[in-house]
């Protein structure tokens, strides 16, 4: 089999592998059309031009792709990969391409490759990770609920706080929406902390995408500063809680659900017909109170990692 890194020029033969394949890892890539999906690339993280892409040839056919997708800042490097037509054999090579592209890309004696799998992928995948020494690392839970059968508690704005549209256009509201999202998942397993041009370019994107503005924020009316946030999208009627928080110094006050109402009130406004979330399974709290909220879980992501050393 060949294996070709790719730039923009190959995106459309990418686009369709990626729908061909299904669901699986732990994205869920805007696929209703190539131009959607190829505002997506323009995260430095995923531009092909960035030899962030490979795609497996066998006799000129695709059969399946392979995604390095750096997190340096946290000693981490995703590797996303999939075949298509049953080509379950290319697995094994789409991985050592990416581990070998990996160890390429960084430039720190020591860290970790962490590859996610879909419970409702093949057993195939596993079987080539296990082979090349993963270990199980991190289990997160998808979870959904339609619309008609979401309850959400009575959690209006309390005094001296108002919910509203994050003016990401403000440079200043754009730095302090980064500064928030960064301070409310500083302890989380995987969390990737975000430059401000990282979060003004991802929610430019979600706008265009959804037609609204996806961060909605929760903010103390009397110094402006904002204490939460929620920030959602829309995929094919899939209404989605990307990232929804309140900074430390805020919590145990029932601001978690103002925020997470909000999002959500946004989301059925814009027509979604079911909502989704992904919650670590190490989280039970968290668990707990979206499955108050009638989310149940649907699929599992499993993490897989590798520990790499460079000598």
């Amino acid at each position: 089999m060949e294996i070709r890194t790719i730039t923009r020029h190959e995106v459309p033969e990418l686009f369709r592998i990626l729908r061909a394949a299904g669901p699986h890892g732990h994205r869920e890539w805007p696929l209703t059309d190539e131009a959607t999906f190829v505002a997506t690339l323009d995260n430095p993280r995923l531009d092909p031009d960035l030899r962030r892409w490979s795609i497996g040839y066998e006799e000129g056919i695709p059969v399946g792709y392979a995604l390095v997708e750096p997190e340096l800042n946290i000693g981490r490097i995703l590797v996303g990969l999939a075949t298509v037509d049953g080509r379950d054999d290319a697995l094994g090579s789409l991985l050592q391409d990416g581990v070998r592209r990996a160890r390429e890309l960084s430039d720190q004696d020591r860290f970790e490759i962490h590859v996610a799998v879909r419970d409702t992928e093949s057993k195939s995948i596993v079987d080539a990770l296990e082979a090349a020494r993963f270990g199980v690392v991190r289990t997160v839970l998808k979870m959904r609920v339609n619309v008609s059968q979401v309850e959400l508690p009575d959690c209006p704005a309390p005094p001296r706080f108002v919910v509203r549209d994050a003016d990401m256009s403000d440079a200043a509201e754009s730095a302090a929406v980064t500064d928030l999202h960064n301070a409310c998942f500083t302890d989380s397993w995987g969390f990737s902390p975000n430059t401000v041009e990282e979060i003004a370019d991802r929610t430019a994107a979600d706008a265009d995408r959804n037609g609204f503005v996806p961060i909605v924020v929760l903010a103390d009316a009397s110094d402006g500063k904002l204490v939460g946030y929620n920030w959602i999208t829309l995929n094919e009627g899939d209404g989605r809680v990307e990232m929804v928080g309140v900074h430390p110094s805020m919590r145990g006050k029932r601001l978690g659900w103002t925020i997470f109402n909000a999002g959500v009130e946004r989301l059925i406004a814009h027509h979604a017909t079911a909502l989704v979330l992904d919650v670590d399974s190490e989280n039970p709290p968290a668990r707990k109170i979206y499955e108050s909220a009638g989310y149940r879980t649907y699929s599992e992501v499993r993490y897989y990692g590798l520990d790499v050393v460079k000598r």
